[in-house]
Order: C-alpha cells, then sequence, then structure tokens
C-alpha cells in the first residue's frame, strides 16, 4: 500500500507541476514567501525547471503526517480484521469437533452452522467496506496534496517564472535525465513546510 501511495503521489505532483503553466499567466499579487530561483534562459526560450518527486515525498512535512497516519490506519484495520478472522476459524474448529463428536443433534448443529455462515460473510463484507474506506480516505489525502501543492505554487506565479516545471524521480517518470541547475526542489520544498507545523 505504501509503494501505491508513493506512486499516485508522484502522478498528482506530475499533474500539479504541469498545472503551473496555468498558474504562471495568472494575474493575482502574490505575498511575499520563498523565493524561487529565477529561470536563466538565453535568448528568450523556453523556461523549465524541475521538483524533485523523491527528495519531495521524502521531505515534505504534511504529506509524511498524511502517509503515517494513512498507514497507522491500515495497520489498524489489519490487526482487527486479522483478530475476527482468528476468532472465525477458532469457532469454525470447535464447529468440527462438536460435528465430529456426534452428540449434538443435527437441527442445532445445522443452526450453528448458518450462523458461522453468516459471521463469516460479515467479515468478508467488512473486510471489503474496510478496503474502500482506505481507499477513499487515500484518495482524499492525494486531492488534499493536489490542491495544497497548487495553493502553494499559485502563491508564487509571479515569482516563478517557469513555463513548465517538471517532476523528476531517479528510476522512474517520464523524464530520463536533469539537469542538477534546474532543480528547483528545495525551494518549492520550503514554500510546502512553511506555516505547515
Amino acid at each position: 500500500m505504501t509503494k501505491n501511495i508513493s506512486l499516485i503521489l508522484n502522478g498528482i505532483l506530475i499533474l500539479a507541476v504541469a498545472h503551473l503553466y496555468y498558474l504562471n499567466f495568472s494575474k493575482k499579487a502574490a505575498p511575499e514567501q520563498a523565493a524561487v530561483i529565477m529561470p536563466h534562459t538565453p535568448g528568450g526560450g523556453v523556461k523549465i525547471a524541475y521538483v524533485n518527486a523523491d527528495t519531495l515525498d521524502a521531505k515534505y512535512e504534511w504529506l509524511k503526517q498524511q502517509k503515517a497516519a494513512l498507514e497507522q490506519r491500515v495497520q489498524n484495520a489489519e490487526k482487527s480484521m486479522y483478530a475476527k478472522k482468528e476468532a472465525l476459524v477458532k469457532d469454525m474448529s470447535v464447529f468440527k469437533q462438536k460435528a465430529d463428536s456426534g452428540t449434538i443433534p443435527p437441527a442445532e448443529l445445522e443452526k450453528e452452522y448458518n450462523a458461522l455462515m453468516q459471521r463469516q460473510q460479515k467479515l468478508a463484507d467488512d473486510e471489503a467496506r474496510l478496503g474502500k474506506q482506505l481507499a477513499d480516505e487515500q484518495q482524499k489525502a492525494m486531492n488534499e496534496l493536489m490542491a495544497n501543492v497548487e495553493a502553494k505554487l499559485k502563491s508564487l506565479q509571479s515569482q516563478i517564472g517557469y513555463d513548465y516545471i517538471l517532476s523528476y524521480s531517479k528510476g522512474g517518470g517520464q523524464v530520463l535525465l536533469a539537469n542538477d541547475s534546474l532543480d528547483i526542489t528545495a525551494q518549492v520544498l520550503q514554500l510546502l513546510n512553511t506555516k505547515e507545523k
């Protein structure tokens, strides 16, 4: 699940960064905050920078808190489901012993068997519901991340001056190689972590 969160976060970061083109041309005045290195483009060419998604993933405080909370929720859910499954297995084992003993009337065995099957179905339903709930929470966190990154970068729109800001990740992603002089990760990270504490 943690790997999926990182992949989804990288995808959202790519979308957020692509959206900066639009933000760059908005006319709203931005408050003074963390300065982003202005692009150096001799001859007025396209101005490009990138943010290292791996560094952002590791050092963006809000994101770390969200991931930790979600991971804790997943662990709690797994423990709860495991305990319920273990209790059901134990009760099924007791039922099997009763059935094998031949001392319990068939009507009572059938009633107990049906109750165990209902518990098993409820457990499966609970597991599916919990999985959906966790997926919804993960999606909500991703939407908040996107909104947070966009809002922070929007506040810099007059300072950014880039035509494109890409998301770069070593060992994967769309950008295979990036010049370190175009890396604005530290400045963006400083901006994102401002007033997060």
